[in-house]
Formats: C-alpha cells, structure tokens, sequence
C-alpha cells in the first residue's frame, strides 16, 4: 500500500494537552456504540489507564489533531532463569475520515523500531490484521483448554485437596504479586499491575477477579477467572491465569467448576495440565490471544542460551551461534544446523504453531536436533492480564 502521509506530522507521543483528544478518538472507533465516555470503556482494557501511558502512545496529527495513535508498553519475562522483554501493542485506530492512508502502518512501524531499540524479544498485538502480519506477526499456539464441567467434576471432587477459596480485593495486591514471583515462567510485574486490574476487575475487555486459594498452611495460589459468561445457552467461567501451588489451584478448580462450566486456560506442559490428564479431563490445543513477532531472531536465541544449557549436553551448547536475513533463520553448533525458511515458520517454531498448522520449511542436522526436540517450543506466560 502507498503511503499518503504528507501533511500530517508525527508518528510522536501525544503532549499532555492533547490527551482528551486522543482518548475521544480511541472513544469513537473503539467504544462509542457501548459505553457512554472513553473511560468507562477502557476501564475494561485497564492497562490503558495505568499511570505513564500516555508517553508510551505514539500518534499521527493533522494540525493538532490525532487522528491515528497506537498504544504500547513493555514487561520483562522470566523463562526458566532466562530474562527477556516483552512488548505488548493495542488501542490501534485511525479516525474513519483518514483510513487508508498509511497511517496507523507508520506508528506500527515506528513502534516496532521502538520495541528493537528497547530490546523487546516478543511483541504481542492485541488482534490479527494484514498490516500486523507485515510486521512479522503472527498467531501462535503452545497452550490448552481444558473443560470441566457437571460431567468431569466429580473426578476432581475424588482427587483434589479441599481448600478454601476467597475474592481478592486491592489490599490482596501484594499477596499476589508475592505468589506469582514463585512461577519459573512469568512476566516482572509492578504491583500498580495487579492493583490495576482488582480496581476495575476487567482485563482483554471481560469481567474478571482474582480468586485466592489456601488450605490450613497459608494462602499459596491464585486464579485470574472471568465472571460467568453464557453461549448458545451455556453459563462458563474461564481461567485466564493462575499462580502458586498447583494441588491449590486444583482444589480451587473443583470448588469454581460445581457453580458453572469452567475453562481453563493452560500455557505449554505445565504441571497442572498434567494433573488434570491424569484425572482424565483431556485438553484441547487452543491459540494464544492475539499475534505475536520476534524482531530479533538472533538476539533473542542468544538470551536463551542458559536456557538451553539446562537441557542440552555442554559441548553443544558452548559452540552455538545465531544469524538471520532476508528470511532465512540459522542456529548452529560445531555439530549440527537449523534451518527456517520463512518469518512464519520462524515464529511457530519458536513459540509453537496454532492449531492445525504446522512449522515448514525447517531443516536440521546433527545435534541441533536435540535443540528443535528439547527446547522448543519456547514457553510463555499468560498474556491477557497485560494486554492492551
């Protein structure tokens, strides 16, 4: 598509005199058919509303009005020891009277350069469009769905601990943050992230709260569960997130799923979706929320080498090397190589391909079999709760 953005300035991020008209705008294209002002529909995207976004808003003006803008902001990521950053991009809109223009493509633009400065590994959209894609976003898989429902739960009743399970309010912000830093894969959050989410109990636009489990030994374990929902006929919960000990998390499953349909959400070969194979309740693959990019194959595989040193023999691991360009994605050690062809091939194996699709394109030789077989796909936390 031909760029048409002479006349207009930017992409820059908004003065503090021209937040109001950049909240009407994002108000006009994204809530004004539901809700009465700008606030109470981002109330239902919290993240929008944390103190700083405003600076982490790029935006195109004619004169001085906005009339594109995209959101961004930034979180780092444990992965088994292994520190990383993720990026997170949302609210993107342009006023109907300007679409087609190129303009929300250049902030998109000059947000992923932003992303590459910064060192971002992972950059996560909130939705999957053409002009996401041509910046190397892509759907991705790596989690389950699990379903418990009146049919499944007593097998649950059977086997899981009894425990007591209670609402979490905005003094239990701490306590939760606290669990969660036990998880091996897990964001670095502020606490003004939780704090922000039990304020409006909203998070990727749904109704939620956090519920906390705990038996006689403490409180140990939290879920992140949307408020009842109904389809063709059907009232469920779904489990976004959860922390903490997993016999906890289970218990709390058994006590949630006896009031209404309840599905859970689990990311990779977590250990509580293998209890709840055990127990026989079957999970079904599912695709992760929006899109996600790697910018930088090569950086990002380097971070993760210590990573890789936990599962693989030494001499492998002491050799490796990365490169990428013109999509074509290596990784090599004195004894073998990896192959991609092709940025989506590059992602799904990286991060695990949705369902029904799978990785093409990909040659491996020698010991970087083990790398492919031990190592990735590569897990992730849990998006929602910090999607924009």
């Amino acid at each position: 598509m031909e760029k048409d953005i002479c006349g207009f300035s930017g992409p820059r991020t908004p003065k503090e005199d021209e937040a109001q008209a950049c909240a009407e705008l994002a108000y006009q294209v994204f809530f004004a058919d539901r809700f009465p002002d700008f606030f109470s529909g981002a109330s239902t995207w919290p993240m929008v509303l944390r103190e700083g976004a405003l600076k982490d808003t790029f935006a195109m003006f004619d004169g001085d009005k906005p009339v594109s803008l995209i959101h961004r902001f930034e979180r780092d990521v444990i992965i088994h020891g292994c520190k990383l950053r993720v990026g997170f991009v949302g609210s993107v809109c342009t006023h109907p009277d300007y679409r087609g223009r190129g303009l929300a493509s250049t902030i998109l633009a000059a947000t992923m350069n932003k992303f590459q400065n910064d060192g971002v590994d992972f950059v996560c959209i909130s939705g999957d469009r053409a002009m996401y894609r041509r910046v190397g976003a892509r759907p991705v898989g790596g989690r389950s769905e699990f379903v418990i429902n009146p049919e499944n739960v007593e097998r649950l009743k059977k086997h899981a601990p009894k425990v007591s399970i209670r609402t979490a309010n905005l003094e239990d912000a701490g306590l939760l943050a606290s669990i969660y830093s036990q998880e091996p894969i897990r964001f670095i959050r502020p606490l003004s992230d939780y704090e922000i989410v039990l304020k409006y109990r909203h998070c990727v636009g749904q109704t939620c709260e956090f519920v906390l489990a705990g038996d006689d030994a403490g409180t140990g374990a939290y879920l992140l569960v949307t408020s009842p929902q109904s389809r063709e006929g059907k009232s469920y919960r779904t489990v976004f997130e959860y922390a903490g000990e997993r016999h906890l998390v289970l218990g709390a499953i058994c006590q949630l799923a006896q009031e209404t349909e309840l599905r859970v959400k689990v990311e990779g070969k977590d250990l509580l979706g293998e209890m709840l194979t055990e127990l026989g309740i079957k999970g079904t693959p599912t695709r992760k929320p929006g899109t996600i990019a790697v910018p930088n194959f090569a950086r990002t595989m380097v971070k993760l080498v210590p990573f890789f040193a936990s599962l693989l023999p030494a001499s492998l691991v002491q050799t490796l090397d990365f490169a990428f360009g013109d999509e074509r994605f290596v990784a090599w050690c004195k004894d073998g190589i990896l192959e991609i062809d092709g940025e989506t091939n590059m992602v799904w194996t990286l991060l695990g391909a949705p369902p029904g699709e799978s990785a093409s394109s990909v040659r491996v030789v020698g010991k970087m079999q083990e790398l492919l077989r031990r190592c990735l796909p590569i897990p992730l936390p849990s998006l929602e709760m910090n999607m924009v």
